[in-house]
């Protein structure tokens, strides 16, 4: 054991314990600050709900061609920033499904389009009391399409045939990602659950086809009501 008797040298070390034991609890108490901070700045949740899809055809073929209401679902990850004076912006990257209906004088087709749908929306909101709150919302809705076509391909393929027109002439122009704007509204309970109301605005088509060197087309632009529910941690 060893012993010591200077007392200059004992209170250096007392200092030395002490700085340390204060560097600790600053230390501590910033990230605590920080991690406070973090979580009130950044959420993440989970979001789902329901689509009812409005089609409207824009098409040398819209007077022999018709569309019909058809409901769908989407559900995925979502993430929320808190910004300054009310103001939010909110992602989500889900998995989505529409049901569209094509009629003509030859029959009809219900084709289902899924898509990987990513909305990013600012938003702004007021609340009271932290127990209800109300937002609105607009942004834009990007829609990565998982099958460009499918059913209605081969039914206006089919309808081609049927007219005595070679369906080696159909080309599918439809592009692999279709862009929309979102604007909505919706109320905040208890700053977790998110009870929503968006209307989706095509800007391109859903569907696109062209009938060779005729120029003639058949093209499509789907208008989405969505009812959602996102619960953020």
């Amino acid at each position: 054991m060893v012993y010591i008797k200077d007392k200059n040298i004992l209170l250096t070390i007392d200092k030395f314990l002490s700085m340390r034991k204060f560097v600790l609890l600053m230390t501590l108490l910033v990230a605590m600050s920080v991690s406070d901070m973090s979580a009130k700045i950044l959420q993440y949740g989970v979001k789902g709900g329901v689509t009812l899809t409005n089609l409207t055809l824009d098409t040398n073929f819209k007077n022999t061609f018709s569309s019909d209401n058809r409901a769908g679902f989407f559900f995925g990850p979502m993430v929320n920033i808190n910004l300054p004076i009310g103001f939010n912006v909110d992602a989500a990257v889900m998995y989505a499904q529409d049901k569209i209906k094509y009629e003509n004088e030859a029959g009809s087709v219900s084709d289902i389009r899924r898509i990987i749908e990513v909305p990013v929306n600012v938003k702004w909101s007021i609340s009271a009391a932290k127990i209800i709150g109300f937002y609105m919302a607009a942004g834009p809705d990007f829609a990565f399409n998982l099958n460009r076509g499918g059913d209605i391909e081969n039914y206006l393929k089919e309808s081609m045939e049927a007219q005595g027109i070679s369906s080696s002439l159909l080309k599918n122009e439809t592009k692999s990602v279709s862009i929309g704007i979102s604007v909505g509204a919706g109320l905040v309970f208890f700053n977790h659950l998110n009870i929503g109301f968006n209307y989706i605005i095509p800007v391109d088509h859903t569907y696109k086809y062209v009938i060779g060197e005729t120029g003639a087309e058949f093209s499509s632009k789907t208008k989405r009501w969505q009812i959602s529910a996102a619960y953020m941690f």
